[in-house]
């Protein structure tokens, strides 16, 4: 991960909610509209070249979602609905965990080309009679982070999330007790804590420092080193309990 940029995120981060410290600070309400979330998910799939559409009905602690995909010139659209079982957002794990409410549909909808047809409707064939599965299942169970199994989607965005200095700056100025799927809306409760943005620094500075005896022992190369020395998962929340456990006292 690029600490330096995730910095930057962080900064920028302080200087929009520094306008509204004193309400972000307390835990609150968010209710966001299914209207406003399928805004935002039409515009993310007129700029993606795969992503045709994706769209959601929330309903009570369940959604029902349509997806239309492409990938090598093979278009597939999938209807599908989900009882969400569990959400856990907040700084160390972002997870969900879904149970199919009836079968997927999986539809082919374009091929490239009658060779690319064939050759799916054999290894949808083959994955049906000789591995138990669908393609859907197999597909998702290759993907780092997911797994399906017995009509259960189990979905961990941490790895992915990681990779992300926005998404990781947002998670930590951010503290989300609960999510829930609503009639209509997405509920969200919590709040926004300037601090937790400085434990970015603190992190930063916390990052285990490499041998360069052997290095040009410049200012400039001591920083490049250390925020290009990769840290394990179990390192990073190792560290964030320190410092965090640290703040608590204060």
């Amino acid at each position: 991960m690029d600490w330096n940029q995730v910095l930057s995120y962080a900064a920028k981060a302080t200087g929009f909610l520094k306008k509204a410290v004193d309400t972000l600070a307390e835990e609150r309400d968010l209710h966001l509209p299914e209207s406003v979330l399928n805004t935002a998910l039409s515009g993310l799939a007129s700029r993606s070249k795969h992503l045709h559409l994706l769209n959601f009905e929330l309903h009570e602690d369940w959604f029902d979602v349509d997806l239309v995909y492409e990938h090598q010139g093979f278009e597939f659209g999938i209807k599908a609905s989900f009882d969400v079982e569990k959400i856990t957002f907040d700084h160390h794990k972002q997870s969900l965990s879904l149970r199919e409410r009836r079968p997927i549909e999986f539809t082919p909808r374009r091929f490239k080309s009658s060779w690319q047809q064939l050759g799916f409707n054999l290894w949808s064939w083959w994955l049906k009679q000789v591995k138990k599965t669908t393609p859907l299942q197999h597909t998702l169970n290759n993907i780092e982070g997911m797994s399906a199994k017995n009509g259960m989607y189990r979905m961990d965005f941490s790895p992915h999330i990681r990779r992300k200095p926005a998404f990781v700056a947002t998670l930590y100025a951010l503290d989300i007790k609960e999510i829930r799927i609503l009639d209509n809306e997405v509920y969200l409760r919590g709040s926004a804590d300037l601090k937790s943005l400085n434990l970015l620094n603190e992190l930063y500075k916390l990052l285990p420092q490499q041998d360069l005896t052997d290095e040009k022992n410049s200012p400039t190369h001591n920083v490049t080193a250390i925020s290009n020395k990769p840290l394990t998962e179990e390192e990073a929340d190792l560290i964030i309990d320190k410092i965090l456990a640290s703040k608590t006292k204060e």
